[in-house]
């Protein structure tokens, strides 16, 4: 099955997100353990979509597709925002991560260590695409 959705830069729209993906996980047979991971790796990367690629405004969209079969959803997040990869960022430094003022990329830590795959490559057009995958253990 795939779902596809167009979205407004907004926050707001991340409650509905994640009772879609929730709705998508179910029906991939995924347990409410797993599905909270989806989620919250989901969450994190729509976050920073809304917020850092697209500057939370709201006049501009992003894409969102949900693809499942049994056992396996794939999510893609399209978005043509600022240029930007978060694959450049390295792991945070968990050790030191109460002591220094920032927790940045921890979020993009945790979309590495729930997920399956997590892919992020610019389009010839300057698209930015997010491809996420959680595979049944």
């Amino acid at each position: 099955m795939q779902q596809s959705y167009n979205f407004p830069a907004d926050t707001a729209v991340l409650a509905k997100i994640g009772e879609l993906v929730a709705n998508a996980g179910r029906s991939a047979g995924f347990d409410d353990i797993e599905i909270g991971d989806i989620q919250l790796a989901l969450d994190e990367v729509c976050t920073n979509t809304i917020i850092h690629g697209l500057k939370s405004d709201h006049s501009k969209k992003f894409q969102l597709v949900i693809q499942w079969n049994q056992g396996e959803i794939e999510i893609l997040i399209h978005e043509s925002g600022e240029p930007f990869d978060p694959m450049d960022l390295d792991d945070p430094n968990l050790e030191n991560l109460l002591e220094g003022p920032s927790a940045g990329g921890l979020g993009l830590y945790f979309l590495r260590e729930l997920m399956d795959e997590a892919d992020f490559r610019i389009g010839r057009d300057g698209v930015k695409t997010w491809r996420i995958v959680k595979r049944k253990a």
